[in-house]
């Protein structure tokens, strides 16, 4: 299979600057996703989640505009809370969230991977510093 038309998958490993593109534009889809749930839920069942989803759409396009390791870290911290407060509720320690673990390693882990993308696309796979074609006269 051509190298350009091979799919990316979660624990793909991001091998060039096309690849870190890819995983920062997926991250910012899957939290475009989240905003989307966590509005809903917010609209019909609890009004404070929406404030969360427009954190959590910001976020994203900011993301996906800038590729913002800053943002990366920032939606890792916001997903690693989520995991955290799921877990608590799941355990029955806290009522602070929802109770859906799976949505919620899914989110960290994706998170993660934005991080790791951000990382690589400003670091290793950084655009070359523009070179002209012919050297200046002398």
């Amino acid at each position: 299979m051509p190298a350009e038309n091979k799919k990316a998958s979660p624990s793909s490993k991001i091998e060039s600057r096309d690849d870190a593109i890819k995983v920062i534009k997926e991250t910012s889809t899957a939290f475009f996703v989240l905003a989307a749930i966590e509005g809903a839920i917010g609209a019909f069942i609890m009004p404070s989640m929406i404030i969360d989803a427009v954190l959590c759409a910001i976020l994203a396009a900011m993301l996906r505009a800038w590729k913002s390791r800053v943002v990366a870290i920032i939606l890792l911290l916001l997903a690693t809370v989520a995991a955290v407060t799921t877990t608590l509720t799941m355990l029955g320690i806290a009522q602070l969230g929802g109770k859906n673990i799976i949505l919620a390693v899914i989110v960290l882990w994706t998170a993660i991977r934005g991080v790791q993308a951000t990382f690589l696309l400003h670091g290793r796979f950084a655009a070359p510093a523009y070179e002209p074609a012919c050297p200046p006269n002398a």
